[in-house]
C-alpha cells in the first residue's frame, strides 16, 4: 500500500438526480455535493453521493439529468448533524471521463485497508448472503477514510 492513490479507486457511471450543494472550500476552490442515480445489474439503481469540485462542474455542465462517468476515490467524514456526530460517506469525483458505453457494468471500487472489526455475514430478506465489512484506507496527509 506504498501507492495511497491505488488503494481507493472508485469508477462509477449514471445521471445526476439531484441539484449541486455547497460542501466546504479549500484553498479557494469550492466543493459541492449531488447526487447520483447508479444502475445495478439487476435494474434496480442506487443513489450514490458525490463530491465534486465547481471547476469540474462548470467545465462538463453537471446538472439534473446529465450522465456523468467518472474517477474518484470512496471518502468518510463526521458531520454535525442535530447535535450529534453523523458518519458521512460520499465519493470525491477526481476526474470527469468520456462516457464509455461499451462496458455492461462499468461502476466498481477497489479499497486495500485494514479490517478494523470482525466480518457481519447476513442472509438479506431476499436470501442473499452478503458480509458486512468496516475497512480503514490510508490517504495522504496521515488521513484514513
Amino acid at each position: 500500500m506504498n501507492n495511497l492513490k491505488e488503494n481507493n479507486k472508485v469508477y462509477l457511471s449514471g445521471e445526476i438526480v439531484t441539484d449541486a450543494v455547497f460542501s466546504h472550500e479549500v484553498y479557494g476552490e469550492s466543493f459541492y455535493e449531488m447526487c447520483v442515480s447508479v444502475n445495478r445489474l439487476s435494474g434496480q439503481a442506487d443513489i450514490l453521493p458525490i463530491t465534486v469540485s465547481e471547476r469540474l462542474i462548470n467545465k462538463n455542465e453537471l446538472k439534473i439529468g446529465s450522465k456523468i462517468c467518472a474517477l474518484g476515490q470512496f471518502r468518510s467524514y463526521n458531520k454535525l448533524v442535530d447535535n450529534k456526530s453523523k458518519l458521512m460517506l460520499t465519493v470525491f469525483i477526481r476526474e470527469i471521463l468520456e462516457d464509455n458505453d461499451n462496458f455492461k457494468n462499468p461502476n466498481s471500487i477497489m479499497l486495500c485497508g485494514f479490517v478494523c472489526k470482525p466480518p457481519v455475514y447476513r442472509t438479506t430478506p431476499f436470501n442473499r448472503e452478503i458480509a458486512d465489512l468496516l475497512i480503514a484506507v490510508n490517504r495522504s496527509y496521515n488521513k484514513s477514510d
